[in-house]
């Protein structure tokens, strides 16, 4: 018996009011139960209500809907006590909205203190994942499928379940020789190419992209910020110095770390310059980019670093705790004024081409305040320029649960008033990885007893990370990105259990290393949709239900058309050029039968001249 107790005592609307009834619900709840709420002000609002959930089976959750739009829901909390759950993004036409719960669940759930505001704007909410990897696993062999066991575009199939942005690592120039002499990145993989052709995937899959600059051949982060190889070269053709060299660096005087660090920030400048203009080219102009990977220890070692410390000539990795060989390795003054040219160097680039993405400084220990307070304070005492604060979350590196990540939300975005993104995350499902060896994130304590790593487990740690950042005061908090949901175990047929991907490649045998998220991905060992990924179905903001998306380039415009009702709709793309003079001088049209709860791709060539574009979605005509 799956059972809802709703209790609606109030709904209040901020600026409207609206509805203020009582409505007791329970009994048999298969398909949910639901109240229309009336008279309401066309625009946009916000759900929240205490709910009480038993069931740990499925997912139920909170909702939002109007005519002509897909909901707007929440998955619920697990919580025998009541939680409160928010749902962001509701918009509204003809003045009315049916809000509810619905659920495939068993078990009760309690609903109550409803609130329905309206609000200024649509708050959505960003729920993605890292994406960089899946031409990696695919040309492994490495196959994506759904719940039942069916092949899919992993793009496709995640955006068509929620996932809304697509995270893009770029690294300059993978490959043997490129690493740290003991590992190195897969070879034409994570590059330029690779990088671009991700970003259309993701577009052409209706997601917005998350851009983020490695400024590296190598994995990067807050101990390891590895020069590019071939800005190393640019630097000793054009200033004789070797960047490399350990002698060098520890003997090069104050001016000769200026004219580098000055010639860091131009290369930089080009680099970013260079690879947005592509991004742009091609249609991909991403929403968001990221300055660098977890960057709390400074970029470009040694010559942006955050504090003083010292880095091994070997691996170029800053040095932790015993320092056996202290004489030989490389200092790293601290140098925020050097940071600081490379993050402002990064900024005008992006700014220069797409003045509306918005650009991220990105640290890891999210939900640690102090580690972000003494970055942020030094950043904006030197004039540092950015939009907004990334930070990495993970439970078993914090021992932080998301109730203190979205209370570190609400303080960081507070003292800098800036929006927050949780670029990274992720939980296991399974203790250890296929080969029965544990994983990267071995160590939750702070949820032992409350989520194991299970798939029951790992589902209910992301509905409740979601509500919990959904929740951060004036929704502050612009969403989450898993890491990693798509670096599957892809099976060695030679060696079982054994991964054929891995997170490097050994510099001196070239196999490759094991795959230490295997067991934290979106999918399971056989490339199987768990089932978190309903999390994120059953966790989005409305849209229109024909939703139309545009992107051209120079030459076309490229519609993708989703159809989400159960109806087959006919949809037209309308292309009217016009001459300098502002008549008229030809019109291209393309219709299109998009099917039920599919996706199309329509694309229309250009006229010379100026161009506009119009789509007639089934029911009215946009201008796009």
């Amino acid at each position: 018996m799956k059972k809802i107790l709703m209790v609606i005592a109030a709904v209040a609307v901020l600026q409207t009011v609206a509805y203020a009834q009582s409505v007791d619900f329970s009994g048999d709840v298969t398909g949910g139960k639901s109240v229309e709420v009336t008279n309401l002000e066309n625009g946009y609002y916000d759900l929240t209500a205490v709910c009480k959930n038993t069931s740990e089976e499925g997912v139920s959750y909170l909702y939002g809907v109007s005519d002509g739009y897909t909901a707007a829901s929440t998955v619920l909390p697990v919580s025998a006590d009541g939680v409160k759950v928010t749902v962001r993004g509701i918009e509204v036409e003809n003045g009315k909205c049916t809000i509810g719960v619905g659920t495939d669940g068993n078990g009760v759930i309690e609903v109550s203190d409803v609130d329905l505001v309206k609000t200024d704007k649509q708050n959505g909410f960003i729920q993605g994942g890292d994406m960089t990897e899946v031409d990696y696993i695919e040309s492994l062999g490495g196959e994506y499928k759904d719940s039942d066991g069916k092949k899919v575009d992993p793009f496709e199939f995640l955006s068509q379940n929620g996932m809304n942005m697509a995270r893009i690592r770029l690294s300059n120039t993978p490959g043997k020789g490129t690493g740290d002499g003991v590992y190195y990145l897969p070879s034409g993989f994570q590059d330029e190419e690779d990088c671009l052709k991700l970003a259309k995937r993701a577009k052409d899959a209706g997601m917005g992209i998350q851009f983020t600059f490695n400024y590296s051949d190598y994995w990067s982060n807050g101990s390891r910020q590895i020069i590019p190889s071939e800005w190393v070269k640019q630097i000793k053709d054009e200033l004789g110095y070797d960047v490399k060299n350990a002698d060098f660096l520890n003997s090069m005087t104050s001016e000769q770390r200026e004219e580098i660090q000055d010639k860091l920030a131009e290369i930089v400048y080009n680099y970013t310059y260079d690879i947005m203009s592509k991004l742009k080219a091609q249609g991909t102009v991403p929403e968001y980019v990221s300055l660098g990977n977890e960057i709390r220890g400074g970029m470009l070692f040694p010559f942006g670093n955050t504090y003083d410390a010292s880095m091994n000539r070997d691996r170029f990795e800053l040095v932790f705790g015993d320092d056996k060989n202290a004489d030989e390795d490389i200092k790293c003054p601290k140098d925020w004024e050097g940071l600081v040219k490379f993050i402002n160097a990064g900024y005008d680039a992006v700014k220069a081409v797409s003045e509306d993405s918005k650009v991220i400084i990105h640290l890891d220990d999210g939900s640690k305040s102090n580690k972000f307070t003494y970055f942020f304070d030094e950043l904006d005492k030197l004039g540092a320029k950015y939009d907004v604060i990334g930070a990495s979350y993970y439970p078993a590196w914090t021992d932080n649960n998301a109730e203190t990540c979205k209370e570190f939300c609400n303080e960081i975005s507070k003292k800098y008033d800036k929006d927050i993104m949780i670029m990274e995350t992720g939980f296991n499902w399974n203790e250890t990885r296929k080969d029965g060896y544990a994983g990267q994130l071995k160590d939750s304590d702070v949820y032992k007893d409350i989520y194991p790593p299970t798939m029951t487990g790992h589902k209910n740690f992301m509905a409740e990370l979601f509500n919990e950042l959904k929740s951060v005061d004036d929704n502050r908090c612009l969403g989450v990105l898993y890491w990693d949901p798509c670096m599957i175990h892809v099976e060695d047929k030679d060696n079982k259990n054994a991964s054929l991907s891995g997170w490097a490649v050994k510099e001196s045998d070239d196999k490759t290393d094991v795959n230490v998220v295997e067991n934290t991905t979106l999918f399971d060992f056989d490339g199987k949709a768990i089932p978190s990924v309903d999390v994120y179905k059953h966790s989005s903001s409305s849209k229109e239900e024909v939703n139309i998306q545009t992107t051209s380039d120079e030459k076309n415009v490229k519609t993708r058309i989703e159809n989400n009702t159960d109806s087959t709709k006919k949809v037209s793309v309308i292309v009217i050029g016009y001459d300098e003079n502002n008549v008229i001088n030809g019109v291209q049209n393309v219709s299109k039968e998009v099917n039920a709860n599919t996706a199309e791709i329509v694309s229309v060539n250009l006229l010379q001249g100026k161009c506009a574009v119009y789509v007639w979605n089934g029911s009215r005509l946009i201008k796009k």
